[in-house]
């Protein structure tokens, strides 16, 4: 059984990258763990939905909620003290027009 699994997941990586047709159903992409980590942070947020995911609107938000972050800490570093809620950066919509 180990030996069978072992073929179809090999066919299957292997499926998926050369697009073969016909096999749509059984492509396997490999993400690991960061695939649910991912879906964890947008929980509840615009990006929950998987249609309202875009590249350009994923790398926005990830460049935002760091340089959040980053600001977060470099003012704990500074002595300042914030409650917990602050140190978490959930996606928002942008209301600008691109």
């Amino acid at each position: 059984m180990a030996l069978i699994f072992r073929w179809y997941l090999g066919l299957s990586s292997r499926w998926s990258n050369a697009g073969e047709k016909g096999r749509e159903v059984d492509y396997q992409v490999w993400c690991g763990p960061a695939m649910g980590s991912f879906n964890d942070w947008v929980r509840g947020s615009y990006l929950s939905e998987p249609n309202n995911r875009r590249v350009v609107d994923i790398a926005n938000q990830l460049m935002i909620g760091t340089s959040y972050l980053y600001r977060i800490q470099s003012l704990k570093m500074q002595g300042l003290q914030f409650p917990n809620f602050y140190s978490h950066y959930h996606p928002v919509k942008s209301t600008l027009e691109v």
